[in-house]
């Protein structure tokens, strides 16, 4: 073999060579990869909630063109303030597994006239196999200086007595407040309820610091845990009823006995 020949070989077998790495390093390394870049993880699959078994039903107060109470100061109507703490709730009470039946999902109310409204909320809370029923409103004053949460509960139901207590030591606390009794009522939601049921009035429209304050975002939040906190605190009550679980709730001196506004309260 002559010289040419031998090098002509040489040289072939190099673009051989050099082919079969490109071809190998492309199988390697397909595009836009490279052999540096670290394995990105998967994002993570969130863990569906396990449920508790245990049914509630929000009912957020009134809705058009029922619109309850309205601020004195801003004119922001309360229906609008109850459905977003109702919203807000539920979202915190399915993370703690409990199923939500909502009475209203909108800003309307359920029946133009306010009885036929109030019997469509009775049909869906006494046909839900629910637990527990929680009514959210705001409240209302004549005089501008009562503030603060207050729960409702029928002066006939134990039960209810001892969920409202719950309740109003759970948002009084989320919210910063000190605690304060819960509050015996004669009102229809809570009347005519077959399950457990309680008004939580998350606070006062008539008084122009609070009525700001329930606008907020964050307070309302703040709202919508301490109402859950109550309820979960409640059923593990039940779970493990203790010696103070029925003590004396009557209204304490210094407390306004204010009444909701949650007509047709005869």
């Amino acid at each position: 073999m002559n010289h040419s020949v031998s090098v002509r070989l040489v040289s072939a077998l190099a673009v051989i060579v050099v082919l079969c790495s490109y071809f190998i390093g492309c199988e390697a390394f397909p595009p836009n990869a490279r052999p540096s870049d670290p394995a990105q993880p998967s994002e993570p699959t969130p863990s569906p909630v396990q449920s508790n078994g245990k049914t509630i039903v929000i009912d957020a107060g009134h809705g058009a063109p029922d619109g309850g109470a309205t601020g004195k100061s801003t004119g922001v109507i309360e229906s609008t303030l109850n459905l977003k703490v109702a919203y807000l709730l539920k979202a915190e009470l399915e993370m703690l597994g409990y199923n939500v039946v909502m009475t209203r999902t909108d800003d309307n109310a359920l029946a133009e006239k306010k009885r036929a409204d109030m019997a469509e909320r009775l049909r869906i809370m006494n046909g839900s196999s629910a637990d527990a029923v929680v009514s959210v409103h705001m409240n209302e004053f004549t005089d501008s200086a009562v503030n603060g949460p207050m729960v409702f509960y029928h002066k006939n139901s134990p039960e209810a007595q001892k969920l409202a207590k719950f309740v109003i030591d759970g948002l009084c606390d989320s919210v910063g407040r000190p605690r304060r009794h819960a509050n015996s009522g004669n009102y229809y939601v809570i009347r005519e309820s077959t399950p457990v049921a309680i008004i939580a009035e998350c606070g006062f429209l008539s008084n122009p610091e609070e009525e700001v304050r329930l606008q907020d975002a964050a307070y309302q939040n703040l709202l919508a845990k301490g109402i859950a906190a109550g309820i979960q605190a409640y059923f593990m009550s039940l779970a493990s009823p203790s010696p103070t679980d029925m003590q004396d709730l009557s209204n304490p001196n210094g407390t306004p006995s204010v009444s909701p506004n949650t007509s047709p309260a005869a």
